[in-house]
């Protein structure tokens, strides 16, 4: 046996703070094997060996941490593409790892970028790297059982000082439903500056998008290709028999099918299995790197456990860490190191969850659970007293959201959801019931803009149709994502520029993103933004998939 080293961090931590909790927990390990001979590097079974792709980068024209940016580039505008209806893989790659940087950390001056934390901060906290870019190798391939069908990206970046002789390896799980290089600014970073070596993965959730109507698909590097032509090679195709994909096209048109909602496989069960893969990944690109010298280019230096390695990162990345610990029975994990880890663990009845001495009512519970109540409740909720002030993060006119949220909380009302004979009193009770779910009176301004901006209801359609397998044509409980008039929201809309060319890049795997839409399809005929399909926003929709997750329901499909 030996010992894990698990600590959970805020963000700030994550990027160089004190540790700030820690616990032991006992992990098998497998015995050294063959005698403690080293065997031959092969390439791991699950690894797609026709989509393996090796590139070095100069640390100047282009690296591993910025893509080239630099800090400065980091915080500016998002890089041009020389053709944006035909953007290259290493455009597209500098424009991921732009948007994923900035997703998950203040790019401000006065939140701490630069200062605190970004490429120019060293290990001790000083301002002495320049524009921080780090020279290195990248290893990209697919994981895959052999049906071609899960192809979960995997990354491995070896930066230029990675010393042989004390090897060590950060994982960077994806958060969240992004792409690979979705964790890069969270715990890509910390790893690099340390000279370690990053493993990677989207987790099977990524940007992979089917552009229903066109067929276009996205490719590991993020450009696109025919669906028919790409075949196996494709990040992610929507499982739909051609009949039923037109009769599908025909009434709604312009829609599109994203990995983490619409692969019928709940990529979400294999996410610690996928983190794990990562960091066999590391170990076979390192041995390929520094076989010994004199030894066989194909030999066997790190053998399973040599290798200091850490399993980082944050949200979901993080749950998918602590789930690779729980299964590694061979000792590729040395410690655990997460931020806000997105996590569901068995609690005994008699447990307790206290904060500054108070105890927070119905901890623990899943994300699809707070999720599917808060779609339901949050826009009444923000007409609350107590949530007053909270910030307008939408650009829907202020009488619009006013309007959409008293609808609400008159539909949630009749429907038995809420009590009180006045709108005012319906919001204190639909805010009191999101309190006694576990929510604190902490987030009662947030609840507002976290519905206005569409991440809640985002999140809770695309749980729903992961947990339940559902397929991109069932339009579970009536929803779609799609493209929208952005003056009237009426879905099927064309628009002037397809989202698809920069996808890849600019997308976080859960629409509304990139200019895709989550549309609500019973109203109007061929449906709306979800926000303005009916006036009270798809209240039917919202307690629809609220209703899928109590069992109180059967499903309602467009």
């Amino acid at each position: 046996m030996r010992n894990i080293r698990i600590a959970t961090r805020s963000k700030a931590a994550l990027l160089g703070a004190a540790l700030v909790s820690a616990v032991l927990v006992p992990v098998a390990r497998a015995d050294d094997h063959d005698g403690g001979r080293p065997g031959p590097n092969g390439l791991p079974s699950f690894v797609v060996a026709d989509s393996l792709r090796t590139t070095t980068y100069d640390g100047v024209s282009d690296d591993l941490l910025t893509a080239g940016l630099g800090k400065t580039g980091l915080a500016g505008q998002a890089p041009a593409l020389a053709n944006p209806a035909s953007p290259t893989a290493a455009e597209l790659r500098r424009l991921a790892i732009w948007a994923n940087y900035r997703a998950l950390v203040d790019i401000t001056a006065p939140g701490g970028y630069g200062l605190f934390w970004g490429p120019n901060v060293d290990l001790y906290g000083n301002d002495t790297l320049g524009e921080g870019k780090i020279a290195g190798t990248e290893y990209l391939a697919y994981a895959d059982d052999g049906r071609g069908q899960q192809n979960v990206s995997l990354l491995v970046q070896v930066p230029a000082n990675f010393d042989p002789a004390n090897p060590c390896i950060v994982t960077a799980t994806s958060s969240g439903s992004r792409g690979v290089y979705g964790a890069i600014s969270a715990a890509g970073e910390w790893g690099l500056k340390r000279g370690c070596a990053v493993a990677y993965t989207d987790k099977g959730t990524g940007n992979g998008a089917h552009e229903l109507m066109t067929g276009l698909v996205t490719l590991i590097d993020g450009r696109l290709a025919d669906a028919a032509t790409a075949g196996r090679n494709s990040l992610f195709t929507a499982n739909v028999p051609a009949g039923a994909l037109s009769a599908a096209n025909q009434k709604f048109p312009n829609r599109y099918a994203f990995k983490h909602a619409h692969s019928q496989q709940n990529p979400e069960a294999d996410w610690g299995k996928d983190t794990l893969e990562a960091v066999q990944f590391a170990y076979w690109a390192l041995n390929r790197q520094f076989a010994l010298p004199g030894g066989s280019p194909h030999g066997e230096r790190y053998r399973p456990g040599s290798i200091t390695t850490i399993a980082a990162s944050v949200s979901n990345g993080g749950g998918a860490s602590l789930a690779a610990a729980e299964q590694d029975t061979t000792g590729w994990i040395t410690a655990v190191v997460v931020g806000e880890p997105q996590v569901n663990v068995r609690m005994p009845g008699n447990a307790q969850v206290n904060e500054g001495g108070q105890r927070i009512a119905a901890a623990g519970k899943p994300l699809a659970d707070y999720m599917t109540l808060a779609n339901l409740l949050e826009p009444c909720a923000a007409l609350a007293v107590t949530a007053a002030g909270a910030p307008y993060l939408t650009a829907l006119p202020p009488a619009t959201t006013t309007a959409i949220r008293q609808a609400r909380c008159t539909s949630l009302a009749a429907a038995g959801y809420v009590h009180g004979s006045d709108t005012q009193t319906q919001a204190n009770d639909a805010l009191a019931q999101l309190h006694a779910a576990g929510y604190e009176a902490d987030s009662d301004l947030l609840h507002a803009p976290m519905w206005d901006s569409q991440a809640v209801p985002a999140v809770a359609v695309t749980y729903a149709d992961a947990y339940t397998r559902s397929s991109v044509i069932d339009n579970l409980c009536g929803f779609s994502f799609g493209t929208a008039n952005p003056a009237t929201g009426a879905a099927g809309f064309t628009p002037p520029v397809s989202p698809m060319p920069t996808v890849f890049g600019l997308g976080n795997g859960v629409p509304p993103t990139n200019g895709i839409s989550l549309v609500y399809n019973v109203t109007p005929q061929g449906g709306a933004d979800h926000r303005l399909a009916t006036p009270d926003a798809g209240f039917a929709g919202a307690a629809c998939l609220r209703a899928l997750w109590t069992k109180r329901d059967p499903r309602m499909r467009a």
